[in-house]
């Protein structure tokens, strides 16, 4: 059979437009691939998950803190822009004991990383201004009563903000105005005040009167709970006010204020209580 030149050609022709669709089918075809690949990115993938994941993302924490509970505490954090009421609310929790915050850390962010720390170091990285008050007894170590984190900038707490009176208690409030360092009320009781060291010489005299003296020349609240009828003869000579109050009566409480950004630590109470009960009395 002779096939002629123009019919080649033609059929050539054919051939060659055949192989380009196909050409061009594959290149649309690699085209849509790449589409689809770039919508299986995974930043994307993210926004298309349900949004009870996300909720449950959001809902996550934002710190790790550990407690190692002995003697000396020791406190390990790990936060990153958590807010530092969560932080404070679970440590509070932990230590079961008040933690307040000052207006300029109430809605604190905290970025911080720490393994192990004393108390009291660890409270200050999270916030400049760190007080924390105590009650001090006889026979038994500090007891903290409650922490205060507050900003550089935030007025000084009040002397009350964890430690108040009882409704039911006789309070008589201290004065430091006009008292000089040395108090003599009468020829059996003399009370000396020289920076924080306190004497105090008593012969026969009632415990409550004491106490309201030692609370006047401190400048604090004396707060009377309990009525007690004991006669105080005792001397105590320049003694730390922290070490002679509880030296007079084991019916003594004191409570301080340390401030662990000056390194102060102020009295803010005297209270007289009930003596504690022994079992079977």
């Amino acid at each position: 059979m002779v096939v002629s030149q123009s019919h080649f050609s033609q059929r050539a022709r054919l051939f060659y437009l055949r192989m380009l669709c196909a050409a061009g089918l594959v290149i649309t075809l690699q085209a849509g691939f790449l589409e689809g690949v770039a919508y299986s990115n995974p930043q994307n993938a993210t926004n298309s998950k349900s949004p009870a994941h996300n909720s449950g993302l959001k809902a996550r924490k934002k710190f790790k803190l550990t407690i190692q509970p002995g003697e000396v505490i020791g406190v390990s954090l790990k936060a990153n822009k958590a807010p530092l009421a969560d932080i404070t609310g679970e440590l509070a929790k932990r230590l079961n004991t008040r933690i307040v915050l000052g207006p300029g850390m109430e809605k604190q962010l905290v970025t911080t990383e720490f393994v192990d720390l004393p108390l009291d170091m660890a409270l200050q990285q999270l916030t400049p201004r760190v007080y924390v008050d105590y009650e001090i007894r006889s026979g038994a170590p500090p007891a903290r009563v409650g922490i205060l984190l507050f900003a550089l900038d935030d007025p000084a707490p009040a002397l009350n903000a964890l430690v108040s009176g009882n409704s039911q208690a006789f309070l008589i409030e201290g004065n430091t105005e006009d008292i000089s360092e040395t108090q003599p009320t009468n020829e059996g009781l003399q009370v000396e005040l020289e920076g924080n060291s306190l004497t105090v010489k008593s012969k026969k005299q009632t415990l409550v009167a004491v106490v309201v003296t030692v609370a006047h020349m401190l400048g604090v609240p004396a707060e009377i709970k309990y009525e007690s009828a004991e006669i105080l003869d005792v001397e105590i000579k320049k003694m730390l006010v922290e070490d002679a109050i509880p030296r007079l009566s084991p019916n003594l409480r004191l409570f301080v204020r340390a401030d662990l950004w000056k390194s102060t630590r102020t009295p803010l109470r005297v209270s007289l209580v009930a003596p504690e009960k022994v079992d079977g009395q």
